[in-house]
């Protein structure tokens, strides 16, 4: 799952995350990450998961910098810093939470009692 928080512009603060792709970022009121803000394209740059890893792509005639960089395609990293126009875009992989183990456990020592149960109840029942 990945995590884009808005650094700037009209939606500074806010936070989208996601584990769908391709992700799509613009104007266009379909996007999946929509930003109304000078400078934004309709369909501005899409995030792709390939072989190679996240992939950011920007869309034909959009302005994209990575890291204050221009690109028109790179691959991301944890903690990079899309700019699109006025907007400035920080992206993370959201962080991993272990889901709990104690309903796991609980069943597998259930599991085990009426094995032993099991065992203790076929002794008595085989014995002359």
């Amino acid at each position: 799952m990945v995590q884009l928080q808005i650094q700037s512009g009209s939606r500074s603060g806010a936070t989208f995350q996601t584990a769908r792709f391709p992700l799509r970022a613009g104007r266009a009121k379909d996007s999946d990450l929509a930003i109304d803000d000078p400078g934004v394209w309709p369909r501005h740059f899409q995030i792709n998961w390939l072989p190679e890893g996240l992939v950011l792509e920007a869309e034909p005639d959009a302005l994209l910098s990575l890291n204050d960089v221009p690109v028109r395609r790179a691959l991301l990293r944890n903690w990079d810093m899309i700019t699109l126009g006025a907007v400035r875009i920080r992206f993370s992989l959201c962080p991993v939470h272990p889901s709990s183990q104690a309903a796991r456990e609980w069943l597998t020592w259930i599991a085990l009692a009426a094995l032993c149960l099991g065992q203790v109840f076929l002794v008595y029942a085989l014995l002359p």
